[in-house]
């Protein structure tokens, strides 16, 4: 895996500032990721005020792989996100939570490469279509074409008649 890493320890208190370029080498790394084309900017931010360390990823950009929900063809996929997390020195083994990242106290840098990952993907809407302006349309002739030989209308089959019968029979 490329280098994703941010240091830790030894810094002075102020803003530190980190800044990758994620594109299809990135996704190489994450095994069965649905993302594997993209032109994304990460703005990573470390600040530090006396012990306290917190971190902050900013992500935009565009992810080229996907295709429309609606008509199948390919969409550039804008998408903006953020993550915000405190960092926490320990020697102890602690999970991780939404909220809080524990680090060893002896450790000297950090891979933010899972964080970036995550920002990514749960920047990704749950329905992925075009947004209707005038050069991101989606294409007619394939909705034509999936509204043709899409089964609309359920045709009823005899053979399970007679099964309705007895469930109506049942329930009185």
């Amino acid at each position: 895996m490329l280098n994703y890493n941010i240091r830790v320890s030894g810094i002075k208190d102020g803003n530190h500032e980190h800044i990758f370029n994620i594109d299809d080498k990135f996704f190489e790394s994450f095994v069965g990721s649905d993302v594997t084309n993209s032109i994304i900017k990460v703005n990573c931010n470390l600040y530090k005020d006396g012990n306290k360390l917190k971190l902050s990823l900013k992500i935009t950009g565009n992810i080229l792989n996907f295709n429309c929900d609606l008509c199948a063809s390919p969409i550039n996929l804008p998408i903006k996100n953020s993550i915000n997390v405190i960092l926490e020195k320990t020697d102890r083994e602690v999970e991780d939570t939404d909220e809080i990242l524990y680090i060893q106290t002896n450790q000297s840098h950090l891979n933010v490469s899972h964080l970036i990952y995550e920002c990514i993907i749960l920047s990704i809407p749950s329905k992925i279509e075009h947004s209707g302006a005038e050069n991101d349309r989606c294409n007619k002739e394939m909705i034509l074409l999936l509204d043709k030989y899409a089964n609309k209308e359920r045709k009823n089959d005899p053979r399970w008649d007679n099964l309705k019968k007895i469930k109506d029979i049942i329930q009185k």
